[in-house]
């Protein structure tokens, strides 16, 4: 087998869930990979675009106390050690807040050859589905993509993004809901009306997606009252509006 050319570990964004929302070479490979792992749970919806016969892996990031820490990229070797085709999956696109970089810096390491397959981001996909407005041509170029799902530099980050408000800039929350009040009082504290637009988007491309739009003083009550689910990202801005 020639391994630079067939034998590769692919690292493949599978966006916000959506199989159709695959980009046709990650739909490819996870067609045609031997073993498919994964170790976050949205990127199951696509495996249903599997071959017949793979081997599927879902390997527990978080295992019980008694139960053993699994590392899924030695996982990932030991198949391609044996000749395997072998794809690791990844919620959204990989080198968005998604760990890709580890990965390959490991694969780099251990001399394997990798592929990294780019996949749609949630805020991307949501703005789009939604139309979702995030900039405007000649009044505001940028949108910061911001997680917020652990907050340790005593949220000089957000003061930081705050300040982009002023210039018309839009901000993409993602993993903020258990925050959401904290960053909210921040934005305020940074001089941030209590009127700034915010649209929710909840379970972007599944199901049970929706989307709400409200200003910044009202979202968790909009949560709320509209039983909206979680993942959840949250536009933040005031070009943020109802097409």
């Amino acid at each position: 087998m020639n391994r630079e050319k067939e034998n590769k570990i692919y690292i493949v964004g599978t966006g916000p869930g959506d199989p159709d929302l695959l980009t046709v070479k990650a739909k490819r490979l996870i067609e045609e990979a031997d073993i498919i792992l994964y170790d976050c749970l949205p990127a199951q919806y696509v495996l249903q675009t599997a071959k017949q016969g793979a081997e599927v892996l879902f390997v527990n990031k978080h295992p019980e106390e008694d139960e053993p820490k699994v590392d899924i990229m030695s996982v990932a070797r030991d198949y391609w050690v044996a000749g395997k085709t072998v794809v690791r999956l990844k919620a959204g696109d990989a080198l968005m807040f998604n760990g890709g970089d580890v990965d390959a810096r490991r694969l780099r390491e251990w001399g394997i050859p990798f592929e990294i397959i780019p996949g749609i981001t949630a805020a991307c996909a949501a703005s789009n589905i939604f139309a979702i407005p995030t900039t405007e041509i000649r009044k505001s170029d940028a949108i910061l993509h911001l997680i917020a799902f652990e907050i340790t530099d005593n949220y000089a980050h957000l003061r930081d993004a705050a300040r982009l408000f002023k210039h018309g800039d839009t901000i993409a929350l993602y993993m903020a809901y258990d925050n959401l009040e904290t960053i909210f009082r921040v934005f305020r504290e940074e001089g941030v009306s209590d009127d700034m637009p915010v649209a929710i988007a909840s379970m972007v491309s599944l199901k049970n997606e929706a989307v709400a739009y409200t200003t910044m003083d009202k979202a968790l009550e909009t949560i709320s009252a509209r039983e909206l689910l979680s993942p959840f990202v949250f536009f933040i801005g005031k070009h943020v509006e109802v097409i």
